[in-house]
């Protein structure tokens, strides 16, 4: 349906669920091993995509990658494209150490003729469309322990300066005044003040952040074509291959005691 013309020009599209891998304790290991089957194929893409953002921009040493992976035609081998991201090019996997050994099972040689190369179709930019980001960044859980310790220590100095300054004054710690229901209140309401007034530079900060990156990308975006264009055919882009680190392998099974 994408490939065909029509008026289609966008697809809103609701996301729920990591978007990235959960934990990073792979990065420990100097080599990884990943096997797959088929589709299975769809979570070690998001890890070697992790390991190429880090490798690159980061200047992090990443560990070695041993894909061995099983397809049933060759068809499927466009799966690989996928790992090498959208706006990749052929160096972007350089400062990876990348190994695929990819099995086809039911060929006994390679056939072409059915391969069809996967294309990314630009849709038109929306002003509602939004990064799939949470609310504190991609670093929620380091913000989030920085804000409940922060909001902790202001909270220990506010209702200290509170109890002597307004209510040792008035009450004495006679709890006559000042009764256990209300010095409660008081608690709640300083734990909550606290909070806004330590979340809300974080969460501005990352607002800000992410307004600088959207508007990277749109300034991107706007040197590959004018925005008339959109509106004539959408733009599609052949993706770039990994075959320089893929090893083929027909009508074989992978022997995972010898590899």
């Amino acid at each position: 349906m994408l490939s065909s013309p029509s008026s289609l020009d966008r697809l809103e599209v609701s996301v729920e669920g990591p978007y990235a891998p959960a934990s990073k304790d792979f990065l420990r290991y100097d080599t990884l091993v990943m096997v797959s089957g088929g589709s299975g194929i769809t979570p070690f893409i998001s890890i070697i995509r992790e390991l190429i953002y880090m490798s690159t921009k980061l200047n992090y040493k990443a560990p070695k990658v041993i894909l061995i992976c099983a397809f049933k035609n060759s068809s499927e081998l466009t799966m690989l494209d996928l790992i090498l991201p959208i706006s990749g090019t052929p160096s972007d996997n350089s400062n990876l150490k990348l190994q695929i050994e990819a099995f086809v099972t039911r060929e006994k040689e390679p056939k072409t003729d059915n391969i069809k190369p996967i294309k990314a179709i630009k849709f038109k930019p929306h002003a509602k469309d939004a990064p799939l980001s949470s609310i504190l960044g991609p670093k929620h859980w380091l913000w989030l322990g920085m804000i409940i310790a922060s909001s902790f220590v202001i909270f220990l100095i506010l209702l200290g300066i509170i109890t002597r300054y307004y209510i040792y004054p008035i009450d004495h710690n006679s709890n006559i005044i000042f009764s256990t229901t209300w010095r409660s209140v008081i608690n709640v309401l300083v734990i909550c003040i606290c909070i806004v007034i330590t979340a809300t530079p974080v969460v501005l900060c990352n607002k800000r952040q992410n307004d600088i990156e959207t508007s990277q990308v749109q300034n991107m975006e706007g040197t590959t074509g004018s925005p008339s264009s959109y509106d004539m055919e959408l733009e599609s882009h052949p993706r770039q291959s990994l075959s320089q680190a893929t090893n083929m392998h027909y009508g074989r099974r992978p022997d995972l005691r010898s590899e």
